[in-house]
């Protein structure tokens, strides 16, 4: 049995959840005995109630988490009576499998060993802050399992007693991302360039703000959407978003937040997808759900989206180059059949290497490996204490 544990600040939900919630609800369609463990969650992924083990207590440590560094005295007491419903349904062989929460380890690593049971680590987002190198320092996973190979090297150096460490790329629903009906490239009379993620600088937003400038100084005729608010449905419009909106050119359009679905439509409706991110992405997952929908990409050369687009389908520049951006968006908007070749690229690549049936099936792997590993070193220990 697999346990999802999932940070904090996540519901697991299809209309509020954030990515990880995602990530991890296409893990449990292809795994019928998985199991998450959450502050909240509701049936829009369509999951029997049976598949969540809701802690409301959780939600204590998500209000707080950012706000300041809490010590280990604190955290390790508080942590161990929340999870007490998880550990306690813990057997030998089961995995807890956690998601982007260093702090949670810590605590309860120790009560997952004593019931036999395995600890992966699954790291979302880089672990380059000083808390997280001081909670690794009390746990070891079984396995710690990054999303790019970039976040793992950077890991790495910041953590170098890391041991067991695996690569495992993030996937996208294929039933949610899929090509439109229309030919790519032939979907617009003026192509629309689509940003979707969170309006924040880190994304690079205001560098997509002045590429659209320039490319109407040059009289390329083509229009930005911009998909996203600064986190989610609802979230108050920032000092920084609503520069942005103040200060875009006429060939750029807000459409604020959208749920996943939508945003797929959003792909679908378009003709380039443009990401800007200026810091070094983990990932990058609308870069692989652009590919799925069918439409060539335009992204930084940061963090893991160099990996992404390993086999076409990215069209990379560097990072904080306005000029250098709208080159490439300008060369794709002008050659509609560039855009198609750069699209089929891309979609041949997610369907090789991105499909959540892909991802999964290393997952799999890794769990059955893991296993295997435990059941053998359980039978060496048994053999020596009988040799004994």
């Amino acid at each position: 049995m697999i346990y999802h544990l999932l940070p904090g600040n996540e519901s697991f939900s299809a209309v509020s959840g954030l990515a990880i919630s995602h990530d991890v609800a296409n893990m449990m369609r292809y795994d019928d005995a998985a199991i998450v463990v959450c502050r909240e969650a509701d049936d829009s992924w369509g999951f029997a109630p049976d598949r969540s083990l809701v802690i409301p207590r959780m939600r204590v440590f998500g209000r707080m988490k950012g706000r300041k560094y809490i010590p280990r005295w604190i955290t390790t007491p508080f942590f161990r009576s929340t999870f007490r419903p998880l550990i306690s349904m813990l057997k030998p062989g089961d995995i807890v499998w956690c998601h982007n929460q260093p702090f949670f380890c810590a605590a309860i690593a120790p009560l997952i060993r004593a019931k036999g049971a395995l600890l992966v680590y699954h790291a979302h987002n880089p672990l380059t802050d000083r808390p997280t190198r001081s909670a690794f320092k009390v746990f070891t996973p079984d396995a710690c399992i990054f999303v790019s190979d970039a976040i793992r090297q950077r890991a790495l150096k910041w953590i170098p007693w890391l041991s067991n460490t695996y690569v495992i790329h993030n996937g996208a629903d294929e039933g949610v991302f899929y090509p439109a009906l229309s030919e790519p490239g032939v979907r617009n009379p003026v192509p629309i360039v689509l940003f979707v993620g969170r309006l924040v600088p880190i994304k690079g937003v205001h560098v997509l703000m002045e590429t659209m400038r320039i490319l109407q100084k040059r009289g390329v005729n083509v229009l930005c959407r911009i998909v996203g608010s600064s986190f989610l449905h609802g979230s108050k419009a920032t000092s920084y978003v609503r520069d942005l909106v103040r200060n875009s050119p006429s060939n750029v359009e807000f459409r604020g937040f959208c749920a996943h679905t939508e945003v797929a439509n959003q792909y679908r409706s378009a003709d380039i997808l443009c990401c800007p991110s200026i810091w070094q992405e983990p990932f990058g997952n609308v870069n692989i759900e652009a590919m799925a929908c069918g439409i060539p990409v335009v992204a930084t050369r940061v963090g893991g989206i160099p990996e992404i687009a390993a086999d076409g389908g990215v069209v990379l520049v560097p990072p904080n180059s306005a000029v250098e951006l709208a080159d490439a968006i300008q060369k794709l908007a002008e050659d509609a059949a560039l855009r198609a070749k750069v699209a089929a690229e891309g979609r041949k690549s997610f369907e090789q290497r991105f499909t959540w049936a892909a991802i999964c099936s290393q997952y799999r792997q890794l769990a059955a490996n893991l296993t295997q590993i435990q059941t053998e070193e359980v039978g060496y220990q048994w053999q020596r204490q009988y040799e004994a």
